[in-house]
């Protein structure tokens, strides 16, 4: 695989339950690892009542969770539950996900105004542990409301009490400021381990004026 060879970090986004997902993501997740990319995957799990389709995703989660450094399981159930208690509609959930991909993205490949690059989310994702990716988005005016999103994201399960690795990415407009990325690092962490290495960088777009958005690689896990 001649792109694998060049790439030094793979983000995978599949739906498993059929066949093409199923049986190509680990695979592809694997032969990356192998040759040292940084893998993130998300993976969308079946309804509860497809049993057939629930069966094939549960075993073919495990082995792309083995080939993955991050692996986010995106349970149908849950966007749905979510989606009852905002009144949403659930597919809107897929949002969170554009948000991720998109803050991911730029957190590493674009210049910030405190700098992130690949050496530092490869510090903070090979730490012994589970891992997790979280993104919240909110507006200047009510920071706080960035962290609870975050800490809600439909897109993880796991509970980020006690980790032992953050690297978190604060973005906004011209318009943040400071205190906006103290404020809302600090809350953000304010559960983990009281040794946790945090690395935070933030950065400033025209387009994102009124809004902030955090975006987190959370390592170290129980």
């Amino acid at each position: 695989m001649p792109l694998i060879d060049r790439a030094e970090i793979m983000m995978i986004l599949t739906g498993l339950g059929g066949g093409m997902g199923s049986g190509a993501s680990s695979e592809i997740a694997s032969v990356a690892k192998q040759k040292g990319c940084i893998v993130l995957s998300i993976a969308g799990l079946p309804f509860a009542e497809q049993p057939l389709r629930c069966s094939i995703a549960n075993e073919a989660i495990s082995g792309l969770d083995f080939n993955s450094h991050v692996c986010i399981r995106v349970s149908m159930e849950r966007l749905a539950w979510q989606a009852r208690q905002r009144k949403t509609d659930w597919i809107t959930g897929s949002g969170w996900i554009e948000e991720l991909i998109e803050g991911l993205v730029t957190t590493i490949a674009e210049v910030g105004t405190i700098n992130l690059d690949l050496m530092d989310m490869r510090s903070i994702i090979e730490k012994p542990g589970n891992a997790t990716l979280i993104v919240g988005t909110g507006t200047t005016e009510l920071p706080e409301k960035v962290v609870e999103m975050a800490r809600n994201s439909p897109l993880s399960e796991i509970e980020i009490k006690g980790a032992k690795g953050c690297l978190v990415q604060l973005e906004g407009g011209p318009d943040m400021t400071l205190a906006h990325l103290d404020q809302i690092t600090d809350a953000f962490v304010s559960s983990m381990d009281p040794d946790c290495q945090v690395i935070m960088g933030a950065r400033t777009s025209d387009d994102m004026v009124g809004r902030l958005r955090l975006v987190a690689v959370v390592s170290g896990l129980d």
